[in-house]
């Protein structure tokens, strides 16, 4: 019995050691094989200064350098040699010779437009923005973009960072998390009207990408960046010379005796995804896209992945985006891409080539009875031969979180504007004026930034509807910093309502998300605020789509038109809803919308730029 039970203990001591061992051997082993992972995978290297590369989904993110420079330019320049009058010299490297006028310009690197950032999903962007501009201090915007863990990179002034003085450098660093065809601008309208832009594409690994059986070729030479051209550099005030008078594809508009057509190169059966973006103009009117004798099938509106649609040409308007397959099945030749616009009693056009294996720039016209299919990203009434906004719908379903009809947290915009009177930058007084403004609100910037130096601006310059300002008291007019709290983690539903209808279309992005459009309505007059509140608390404002609405980053609101935005607050921070036909910083009609608390915030990095308001010490000078 004795000997039974010490055979049996020995038994289990040498059990549970070769437990031990084996345990040991698995860890071991898995220690083994990450660290041969990790041996044989490329680490990002800091110095990489190009990141343009093909996209894996088992890659290290890169650091990708860039650097640009801004400066006051002009096209036509020395680059240029003889052109226009040698079309030849007008395509030469850094010849920025737009429409072969002498203009003034604002551009990086010395290149209209400025040059393209392409890398890999979650590549890591360390961009240094030095200003070369005597006495003009602007910031970089780096469109749909969310920057989660940097929100002090989002590009605003005197919200997320100070504006970057003449002959002082700036490094945005932040994460290129959001896929798809975006770009990067000055975030004035008028420096970006001048020529500050540049594509920034976000590509992801082929698995990764939904319509990657849909097309042959992703070529970073197939992006089209337009652009409205006028003739004279861009102001805050409306003038003459400022209307457009052609759109820019890729920096070029072909005059008889000037600039050929900016190029693209296909081959013969192939399928061809292209890149758009609408990067600006000082009217920003719509631009419809065709090719000749080609269809578009277009898969992506502002890097959202979408059903399909083929047709014969597309409009999109300022800030957005779309991606399109060109199959390249007609004879060997060129073909005309055309661009064309028409708002305010004005027709501007631009041109570019798609050329069959290096055919040249004749091109051939189009057959005027070409039967149509036209595609829109306004919320236009559907009907046959069109396809509007509200068709289309993306790969996606709406998130979870947004599927109930009730959200935490609903804001109601009303935009319009008064004739007022108040202080304007030219220094004169009292001057009457159309005054925009939303929930009778003008929209200014604190004098410092208020997601890094919250301590240097006054709670007397904010403003909201639970917090009026007792200077407004009464006032048609009323200018202050408009700021809308939102609890981070709430569900929440913006409600834009034109009020006054002085527009055909009123556009608007949103930094640091993209918003599903859950619904809209257009009326024959314009509501108030008030009158579209109590008409959605009855359930007759607009219909809402809780399934699958489209995910954006800019919104074309109609004339008399109501939009429902919504989109789940996990991003904390200052976040800007922008409206995109300001000439400069604001025209009145902007909201920041805070995101959390500051203790919700990422830590501001040290020494980060400060700036704002002097007011000297007590003394008197004798």
């Amino acid at each position: 019995m004795v000997e039974n039970r010490c055979s049996n203990n020995r038994g289990s001591k040498m059990s549970g050691a070769s437990s031990l061992v084996l345990r040991a051997s698995i860890v071991l082993g898995m220690v083994a094989a990450v660290v041969t992972v990790l041996y044989f995978t490329p680490i990002p290297d800091p110095n990489f200064k190009s990141c343009d590369r093909p996209c894996h989904d088992l890659d290290w993110p890169m650091i990708c350098r860039v650097k640009l420079t801004i400066e006051m330019y002009q096209t036509v320049n020395q680059d240029c040699q003889d052109c226009p009058e040698n079309s030849t010299d007008c395509s030469s490297s850094y010849c920025t010779s737009a429409e072969g006028s002498l203009r003034g310009i604002i551009i990086a690197n010395r290149q209209l437009p400025g040059p393209a950032i392409q890398v890999c999903q979650n590549d890591i962007l360390v961009v240094d923005v030095t200003n070369k501009i005597p006495g003009h201090s602007l910031t970089m915007h780096w469109r749909g973009q969310p920057n989660h863990e940097a929100p002090f990179m989002d590009g605003v002034p005197m919200v997320t960072q100070c504006p970057i003085l003449s002959y002082t450098t700036f490094q945005y660093k932040f994460r290129a998390s959001s896929p798809g065809t975006h770009f990067y601008h000055a975030y004035s309208d008028s420096d970006r009207t001048d020529g500050l832009f540049g594509a920034l594409i976000v590509r992801q690994a082929d698995k990764l990408e939904p319509h990657r059986k849909l097309y042959d070729v992703d070529s970073k030479d197939h992006i089209i960046l337009l652009s409205e051209w006028s003739g004279d550099r861009s102001s805050l005030f409306e003038d003459e010379d400022e209307l457009p008078k052609a759109i820019l594809v890729n920096g070029k508009a072909p005059s008889v005796s000037g600039p050929t057509p900016t190029l693209f190169n296909v081959e013969k059966e192939r399928r061809y995804r292209f890149r758009v973006a609408y990067t600006g103009g000082s009217v920003g009117c719509p631009i419809t896209v065709s090719i000749d004798k080609h269809l578009l099938k277009i898969i992506a509106v502002d890097g959202t992945p979408i059903n399909p649609y083929e047709v014969s040409s597309a409009e999109l308007s300022k800030g957005e985006r779309f991606d399109f397959v060109l199959k390249t099945t007609r004879e060997d030749g060129a073909y005309f891409l055309r661009a064309s616009s028409s708002c305010n009693s004005r027709e501007i056009h631009g041109l570019a080539v798609i050329s069959y294996g290096g055919s040249g720039v004749e091109a051939t016209e189009r057959k005027k009875d070409e039967k149509l299919r036209h595609f829109e990203t306004s919320l236009c009434k559907s009907e046959i031969g069109k396809v509007c906004l509200g068709d289309v719908r993306p790969l996606n379903k709406i998130l979870p979180e947004l599927r109930d009809p009730q959200v935490d947290r609903q804001i109601y915009l009303g935009f319009d504007s008064a004739l007022g009177t108040m202080d304007i930058d030219t220094g004169f007084k009292e001057t009457p004026s159309k005054i925009y403004r939303i929930n009778n609100f003008t929209f200014t910037y604190p004098p410092s930034p208020i997601l890094t130096q919250p301590d240097d601006v006054a709670s007397n310059l904010m403003c909201n509807e639970l917090n009026v300002p007792q200077k407004c008291a009464g006032q048609a007019v009323c200018e202050c910093v408009h700021m809308e709290h939102i609890a981070l983690g709430s569900t929440t539903e913006i409600i834009l309502i034109d009020q006054g209808g002085d527009q055909d279309e009123h556009i608007f992005h949103l930094h640091g998300y993209h918003f599903y459009i859950v619904g809209s309505n257009t009326f024959d007059k314009a509501l108030t605020r008030h009158e579209a509140e109590k008409l959605d608390a009855d359930n007759r404002l607009m219909k809402r789509n809780l399934v699958n609405p489209l995910l954006k980053d800019t919104i074309r609101v109609p004339k008399f038109g109501v939009v429902a935005l919504r989109f789940f607050a996990k991003n904390p921070g200052f976040w800007m809803l922008r409206d995109e036909q300001s000439r400069g910083w604001t025209r009145g009609m902007d909201v920041i919308f805070q995101v959390g608390d500051l203790g919700d915030v990422v830590t501001i990095p040290t020494n980060f730029p400060t700036c704002g308001s002097f007011i000297g010490p007590d003394f008197f000078l004798l």
